[in-house]
C-alpha cells in the first residue's frame, strides 16, 4: 500500500467505513493489476489509517489462526476423470476457512 497525505479535499471515500479526507489527512491507496482474456483491468482501494491498521491485524491474526484450525467447514473438490467427459471424481477435501488440503 502506497502512503498519501491529502493535499486537498478529496472525493474518494474510505472503502471500509465510508470517512472523506480533508486536506493534511493521511490515507492509503492499494493498486492491484491483472491481466484477464484480452485485456488488462486495474483497481484502487482506498483506505483510511484506521482501517488500513486494522485490516493489516486482520490477516496478522488470521495467519496465526491458520496452524490452530480445526477444520469446521469441510468441501470436497472434485475432479474431471481423464478420458471421460461429463465424468467427475472427488479429487481432496478442503477446509473452507484456512484453505488446507485434508
Amino acid at each position: 500500500m502506497k502512503r498519501k497525505v491529502a493535499s486537498r479535499k478529496l472525493k474518494r471515500k474510505c472503502l471500509s467505513c465510508g470517512c472523506n479526507f480533508k486536506k493534511g489527512d493521511v490515507y492509503y491507496i492499494d493498486r492491484k493489476v491483472f491481466a484477464y482474456l484480452d485485456g488488462v483491468f486495474a483497481d484502487e482501494y482506498t483506505y483510511c489509517a484506521k482501517c488500513k491498521y486494522k485490516l493489516e491485524e486482520h490477516f496478522r491474526r488470521f495467519e496465526r489462526f491458520k496452524p490452530h484450525c480445526h477444520h469446521p467447514i469441510i468441501n470436497t473438490v472434485w475432479t474431471p476423470i481423464s478420458g471421460e467427459e461429463w465424468r467427475y471424481e472427488p479429487d481432496h477435501d478442503e477446509c473452507l476457512i484456512c484453505g488446507a488440503w485434508l
